[in-house]
C-alpha cells in the first residue's frame, strides 16, 4: 500500500468545498442519468414525456443548486490565524458587518446583539 504525503491529502477546507458542493454534483449526475434514459428510450418506440419530464425536472435542480452559494462553512474562529477585513454592513440598522478571510475566502455576517440587533437569537415558535 502506498503512503500519501500529508500534503497531498486534502485540507479540512478542501473536504468542506467538496461537502458544499454535492449539491450541484449529484444535480448534474441525476441530468446525466435522465439523459442516459432518453437514449435508451429509443428501444422502446421514443422518449415518453415522463421521460422528458425527468430531464426538465433534473436539469432545473442543476438550476437551483448552481445558484446556491457554494462556499465551506465557516466561523470567526476558524480563521484564527488571517485578518478578517469588513466588506460590507447587513443595512438591518444596527451597524452588523460583513467579514471576509482573504486568505480563505470565508465570510459571515457579524450581528451586534449588544446593539439590540436579533437576527443572530434563535426565533421563537
Amino acid at each position: 500500500m502506498e503512503v500519501i504525503p500529508a500534503e497531498l491529502e486534502p485540507t479540512p477546507f478542501d473536504l468542506a468545498a467538496i461537502d458544499a458542493e454535492w449539491p450541484l454534483i449529484a444535480a448534474e449526475l441525476d441530468v446525466l442519468d435522465a439523459e442516459i434514459s432518453l437514449f435508451y428510450a429509443d428501444d422502446r418506440g421514443g422518449p415518453s414525456p415522463l421521460d422528458w419530464r425527468r430531464l426538465r425536472r433534473a436539469e432545473a435542480r442543476v438550476t437551483r443548486a448552481a445558484t446556491t452559494a457554494v462556499r465551506p462553512p465557516w466561523q470567526a474562529d476558524g480563521c484564527v490565524l488571517h485578518r478578517l477585513a469588513v466588506v460590507g454592513r447587513t443595512g438591518c440598522g444596527y451597524g452588523c458587518e460583513i467579514v471576509r478571510c482573504p486568505a480563505c475566502g470565508g465570510e459571515q455576517v457579524l450581528h451586534q446583539t449588544a446593539d439590540g440587533c436579533r437576527a443572530s437569537l434563535p426565533r421563537a415558535v
